[in-house]
């Protein structure tokens, strides 16, 4: 068998304009799945809806595309007015995926266009909304509550929901950074408690 001989490495202006070309390409991908959703083509084809058209006629754009280019592309189709679910079609990723990529690009809308191309109220953000706190911030807020009196690893690990390794390395973590204090226990065998400082 011959090998086959090593292609020669392109020079940087060839590389900057296939670069360029494959950026315009994509762009004109984006704005003709836009016309394509805008212009309810699956009616057309005779599907019911555009995730339907996309399992159909584009299965292979998700392999295509990179994690990058899918995320470019689910922001852009969001930012065009299309719902969380088929912004995501195109890209093969999940409607709380594409609701992560938007919410991070700061994409807001007002309406949205569903699969089946009705227009609907987008999701309302007016509903209270209670942030999500970490395990240090629950550690400390549990501490602290405790007063003089203390936590113990097992009593904290119970109220946090975590296993004793976890709340373990939490509370060693948090003392060791000077946010807790460790009281040791009077006698041996004892279990020590933690104090807010």
């Amino acid at each position: 068998m011959s090998a086959v001989p090593a292609a020669a490495p392109l020079d940087l202006v060839t590389v900057r304009r296939k670069l360029r070309d494959v950026r315009e390409a994509l762009a004109g991908a984006v704005a003709l799945l836009g016309e394509l959703y805008d212009g309810r083509a699956w009616v057309a084809l005779g599907l019911s809806s555009w995730q339907e058209l996309v399992d159909a006629e584009l299965p292979e754009l998700a392999q295509l595309l990179t994690v990058g280019e899918k995320r470019a592309l689910v922001v852009d189709l969001r930012g065009r007015g299309l719902s969380l679910r088929a912004a995501a079609a195109p890209a093969g990723v999940s409607a709380a995926t594409a609701k992560t990529w938007t919410d991070e690009a700061g994409v807001q809308l007002a309406s949205v266009t569903s699969l089946d191309g009705r227009i609907r109220p987008a999701a309302r953000d007016d509903k209270i909304v209670k942030p999500r706190l970490t395990n240090v911030a629950r550690a400390i807020l549990v501490v602290r509550e405790a007063g003089e009196r203390g936590v113990t690893v097992h009593e904290l690990g119970k109220r946090l929901r975590l296993n004793q390794c976890a709340t373990s390395a939490l509370l060693s973590r948090l003392a060791a950074d000077g946010r807790l204090e460790y009281r040791r226990p009077a006698k041996r065998g004892q279990t020590g408690t933690y104090l807010a400082r």
